[in-house]
């Protein structure tokens, strides 16, 4: 750090040494990382990702964004040295290095194709405040008033986070070795404390309370750090016994499932995967007689998702960041299980549910038409649908106008997913579902396969860089058991339009996993965020061609 200090004095006068100066700063660190993160030329696992891009952006390894940040000052006190596009790409790179540390804008950052609900009413049907009659009070509350819990740990022994707890006979099994999730699931009577953020369990009178303490952060990213340190965290513990734990304000004869809405909301990649197929998978089983206890409450991601909210829970949410009454569960569920990029692992799903049975209470939650794609006759007037997502910012399709042309030449219809037309959620599920194709860049906006019928097609356009695996993992891999079918499109570095920016002979086009060895930033920043595609539009129609031909018959 005293390094950096001491190359700021005199900076103004020489401008350039500086620059060369700071930017081989920020690749030595770069290499570093390479060094210790990534070995060999494999795509790294989910878990190395985000370590490695964490220790990026993380306090400690700060240097680089000091760099970026040192480097922005300069060149804004003289752009006639580089120009004004050499200073915004300076300034540019501090921006998305910035970006990825910063909560409230990691959203945008991940897809600007996202469905951005800016509503910030109240939901509904949240529970605000303690209702005169509802059907899940099993009768009157034992007291008006909400004492504290004795203080926590006090005699008492914190579970590892990493090792599962059975706890065999004492009614809590906890799930804590899997790098996705931590999960507590409870079989004797709870008292929940939203506004302290503890779970009570309540020994019965023949047995003596366990001195062991759960703490739970309930979301399912627990492998990213800075996600996890955004979530609110949970204290489960013994009480004494029944006398001495805080009395029953309300008294509810269904049990509760608490999660977290926290992470990225409105990037519909982790919607899904992160939440809405977690808690599927938990509450489908209780056909509704099931009571949410939400924290870290975003309210707009609940409004936008009422329709499966609504659909899972007969009973208002409960909104725990707030609530000071104390609320009593017959059993319980404290966090939820993660699964794989928008899927579920049948050997490991909660009940044997699958995607199959997940997209199929999409389409009754949503009131979806069709839930077949059916070949079409040529001799028809009808025509085969396709939506072709049209991103804006990152990862665009330069040449948009140009490519829906040429698949309306094919035979197809064209429905036109722009980021408008996105937003309007659920209408924009009932258009994919009126489709046989989606269409798109990688990117999170692809999830919106999940409203496609069974037997539809999920057409990923691939950018340049290597991006095949992770592609294939996101977006490709997930159709299988979806009952969708899945093509992709490579493209070559002619229809990149890093060619703008770079040499041919640059390691950008000669050797893409020089940079993925560099890091998850690395990678990201040139290949996900720099990068958009313009089309050949005569390599690709015979992609459409193929497609058409396949869902249509003489």
């Amino acid at each position: 750090m005293a390094k950096i200090k001491r190359i700021r004095v005199g900076c103004s006068r020489l401008l350039v040494p500086c620059l060369i100066i700071l930017v081989l700063l920020l690749n030595l660190k770069l290499d570093f990382t390479s060094s210790t993160t990534h070995g060999s030329n494999k795509w790294p696992s989910p878990v190395e990702e985000r370590q490695n891009f964490n220790a990026i952006n993380s306090d400690t390894g700060g240097d680089d964004r000091l760099i970026m940040k040192l480097a922005a000052e300069v060149v804004q006190s003289d752009e006639s040295v580089l120009g004004k596009e050499g200073s915004d790409k300076i300034k540019d790179a501090g921006n998305i290095i910035e970006s990825a540390v910063v909560p409230d804008t990691a959203t945008q950052a991940f897809d600007t194709n996202d469905n951005i609900d800016k509503s910030d009413g109240q939901p509904s049907f949240v529970e605000t405040e303690k209702p005169a009659e509802n059907k899940s009070f099993a009768g009157n509350s034992e007291s008006s008033t909400t004492q504290s819990p004795a203080p926590l740990n006090q005699g008492q022994d914190e579970v590892p986070s990493n090792t599962d707890s059975p706890a065999p006979n004492t009614g809590i099994n906890c799930e804590f070795s899997d790098y996705r999730y931590n999960m507590c699931s409870i079989e004797v009577n709870v008292r929940v404390l939203g506004s302290s953020a503890t779970v009570l369990l309540i020994p019965s009178p023949s047995t003596a309370p366990d001195t062991d303490v759960w703490k739970i952060r309930p979301f399912t990213r627990k492998w990213e750090d800075v996600t996890m340190a955004r979530v609110r965290e949970f204290t489960i513990q013994w009480a004494p016994d029944q006398n001495q734990a805080p009395a029953c304000d309300v008294t509810h004869d269904v049990p509760i499932l608490i999660f977290s809405t926290e992470g990225f909301p409105f990037n519909p990649f982790h919607d899904y995967t992160d939440l809405l197929i977690p808690i599927f998978l938990a509450a489908k089983q209780y056909n509704g007689e099931v009571q949410f206890g939400v924290t870290n409450f975003h309210i707009p991601w609940i409004n936008k998702y009422q329709p499966y909210l609504q659909a899972l829970s007969h009973y208002p949410l409960i909104n725990l960041d707030s609530e000071t009454l104390v609320h009593c569960f017959p059993s319980g569920q404290i966090g939820l299980r993660g699964t794989g990029p928008i899927t579920v692992d049948p050997s490991f799903a909660q009940h044997g549910y699958t995607m199959q049975d997940f997209r199929h209470f999409m389409r009754t939650s949503l009131s979806l038409e069709r839930a077949q794609v059916e070949i079409i006759e040529k001799t028809s007037n009808k025509k085969p649908r396709i939506a072709i997502l049209l991103r804006k910012g990152t990862r665009t399709f330069t040449n948009e106008d140009e490519i829906i042309e040429m698949a309306q030449g094919v035979g197809f219809e064209v429905a036109r997913a722009d980021t408008e037309t996105t937003k309007d959620f659920p209408r924009f599920a009932h258009i994919i579902n009126s489709c046989d194709v989606l269409m798109g860049l990688h990117g999170a906006g692809l999830t919106n396969m999940l409203y496609l019928p069974n037997n539809g097609t999920v057409l990923q356009v691939i950018p340049w860089g290597d991006l095949k695996f992770i592609s294939w993992k996101d977006y490709g891999e997930p159709t299988k058991e979806m009952g969708l079918k899945y093509v992709e499109y490579e493209i070559k570095e002619e229809e990149s339009t890093l060619i703008e920016k770079y040499p041919r002979n640059h390691t950008v086009f000669t050797n893409p996993q020089e940079l993925h060895k560099q890091g998850w930033m690395a990678m990201y920043t040139v290949y996900l965020v720099e990068q958009s595609v313009k089309l050949d539009v005569n390599r690709f129609r015979g992609v459409l061609v193929d497609l058409f031909n396949s869902l249509t018959q003489q």
